[in-house]
């Protein structure tokens, strides 16, 4: 690890870190290294090169309090299934579900390809290349091609990527099309974050989550907000936001700022 960021942290403990932005946290002496990605029940490893990897940046300073959804996460998928992580990034959740349940397929869609490296290079790190595949495709609500934006240095790995009208050509994919012939297993989780395409994600993967009734963890934003409501409603899933289980959420009545993360639960029949 960088000798200098942790010496940095230990000095200034009085910096509330939680509160910068990733700009702010960019600004500090930079972190070069593999951290121990912690969450309640369990750790894996996570490379860092000199701050390329904004989530590792995040916790590095910021720590694992605001993790609900993660943590969420890693509670469903310990039932044995398929789980398919849509907007994939470095691999946070696909080795979660991967080490909640060694028995469970992942499916990692992530359409930048430095990204997908390093979730390769993750899964190394951590013995977990067992049961995994990797697709680097973007998940949509059709199947063909679209551009996709990066706006990181091309030599860094992108949180922010996303479907727009500029860009370079990615592969685009109906989850519906994802074929499980081969596999013994329902879908039993399904989570989406793809930076404003989650509606349409969703749109891709009505016939499957039709079938399965898979539990669903799926950013939202204010302009899709109630369409994506309208849809999971119509397949009978009640929503909440995952830092509240307990009471259920009204999207329509819910005013986002940025964005949220909602966990959408199938009601039994």
């Amino acid at each position: 690890m960088s000798k200098e960021a942790i010496d940095y942290k230990k000095v200034h403990q009085s910096l509330d870190y939680k509160k910068m932005s990733i700009k702010e946290l960019n600004k500090l002496p930079l972190h070069n290294g593999i951290v121990d990605f912690k969450l309640s029940k369990m750790s894996f490893k996570m490379l860092n090169v000199l701050n390329d990897d904004a989530t590792v940046v995040r916790y590095f300073w910021q720590g694992s309090n605001d993790l609900p959804s993660l943590e969420l996460w890693s509670d469903i998928s310990i039932e044995k299934g398929i789980y398919i992580d849509v907007g994939a990034h470095t691999g946070t959740y696909t080795m979660s579900a991967l080490i909640s349940n060694s028995s469970n397929l992942v499916v990692s869609i992530e359409p930048y390809y430095l990204n997908m490296a390093r979730l390769v290079t993750n899964l190394r790190l951590n013995g977990l290349e067992k049961n995994v595949r990797q697709m680097i495709l973007a998940a949509s609500n059709t199947n063909g091609e679209k551009k996709f934006n990066v706006k990181t240095n091309s030599s860094y790995l992108s949180k922010g990527g996303r479907i727009d009208n500029k860009g370079y050509l990615v592969k685009t994919i109906k989850l519906d099309s994802l074929n499980f012939t081969n596999v013994n297993e329902e879908i039993k989780g399904l989570k989406i974050d793809t930076e404003g395409e989650d509606l349409k994600v969703l749109q891709g993967s009505v016939d499957l989550i039709n079938k399965f009734k898979p539990k669903i963890i799926i950013e939202v934003r204010n302009e899709n907000k109630i369409d994506i409501q309208n849809l999971l409603e119509n397949y009978n899933y009640e929503l909440f936001s995952v830092n509240d289980l307990k009471n259920k959420i009204n999207l329509k009545k819910y005013n986002i700022n940025n964005v949220i993360n909602i966990f959408a639960n199938p009601l039994k029949n």
